[in-house]
């Protein structure tokens, strides 16, 4: 197999189904300016197999460069194991050819598509790379949720939802983003967890990605939670940013708005609610993994692989 890169117009006219709009050319391109390089990979056996974006930044080929995961994303359809194989030996042999020293794949939880998942983590690990991180992702079947939802999640959580209820909690979709950041900003302060994305940088993100927000406010209609919601495929949404502000804590607000969440999208015809992964480095976070996990979050795989040159 062999690698040929092309252009964004290229890859755009490649009959393709991508893993999310992560692997999107115009999400890509709006973010190019945080690596050196951006190019667009086709692999090829004389028939074309993947595409896949890479960023490219001091000789490190990243997949993905900004953003949450990546995959091959392939061009003809059913490839075996030996196709993914042969595409990672040819990643290789490119990345020596092109004098660079590390190649980073971090893989979509196992969810999104786990047969393609499975072969492509055995494929890296056969030929070389090494795994940096096994990270444990939480995310909600909308399948699940059925009422009354209480019923179907942790006591203690249950305990904190009906509390929440009981203040008079309510739950809207809106339009102000400036509000819904501004709170996410403060509890990220005042939790001391870094935010990577500026009110800036998800305005201009909203031009590629559809997103939804939602305000939780207490019983004198004072803000209390927000959440942020990327669309990232048909079938799947991703929780980007939610939290609550400091001085609401004893309401509860975000069992409620986990709640209210799960209903408002249930029956969508929407598969499932990714949460994000609650490890740093596989390290994990218990608190935040107790959380999800409370209010009904399966868990699955996410990993990171690389290898140095």
């Amino acid at each position: 197999m062999q690698i040929t890169e092309i252009t964004a117009k290229e890859y755009d006219l490649m009959p393709k189904e991508v893993c999310s709009v992560f692997d999107t050319s115009a999400f890509c391109e709006l973010n190019k300016a945080k690596v050196d390089q951006l190019t667009y990979l086709l692999f090829h056996d004389g028939k074309n197999r993947f595409v896949i974006p890479a960023g490219i930044k001091n000789s490190v080929v990243k997949f993905p460069f900004s953003a949450s995961f990546a995959m091959l994303n392939e061009v003809s359809k059913h490839n075996k194991i030996l196709c993914y194989h042969e595409a990672i030996k040819a990643l290789n042999a490119w990345a020596v050819q092109n004098g660079h020293r590390r190649v980073v794949f971090s893989l979509p939880p196992h969810f999104y598509q786990p047969d393609k998942t499975t072969m492509l983590a055995n494929a890296l690990l056969q030929n070389g790379y090494t795994l940096d991180a096994f990270e444990v992702n939480y995310e909600y079947d909308l399948k699940n949720f059925t009422e009354p939802y209480e019923m179907t999640i942790d006591p203690k959580a249950r305990q904190k939802l009906r509390a929440a209820i009981k203040k008079g909690l309510t739950f809207e979709k809106t339009e102000d983003l400036p509000l819904v950041y501004e709170i996410i900003r403060r509890n990220r302060a005042y939790r001391g967890f870094p935010l990577w994305m500026s009110l800036a940088d998800v305005q201009a993100t909203q031009k590629v990605i559809n997103m939804d927000f939602f305000l939780v406010k207490d019983a004198s209609g004072t803000p209390a939670a927000s959440a942020l919601i990327y669309h990232l495929t048909p079938e799947v949404l991703r929780v980007i940013y939610w939290g609550n502000t400091p001085e609401s804590e004893e309401l509860r607000p975000m069992n409620f708005l986990a709640y209210h969440v799960f209903k408002y999208y249930a029956g969508s015809g929407l598969r499932r609610i990714d949460i994000g992964h609650s490890t740093d480095d596989g390290i994990p976070n218990f608190g935040l993994c107790d959380f999800k996990q409370s209010i009904g979050c399966n868990c699955s795989p996410k990993c990171v692989f690389s290898k140095n040159f």
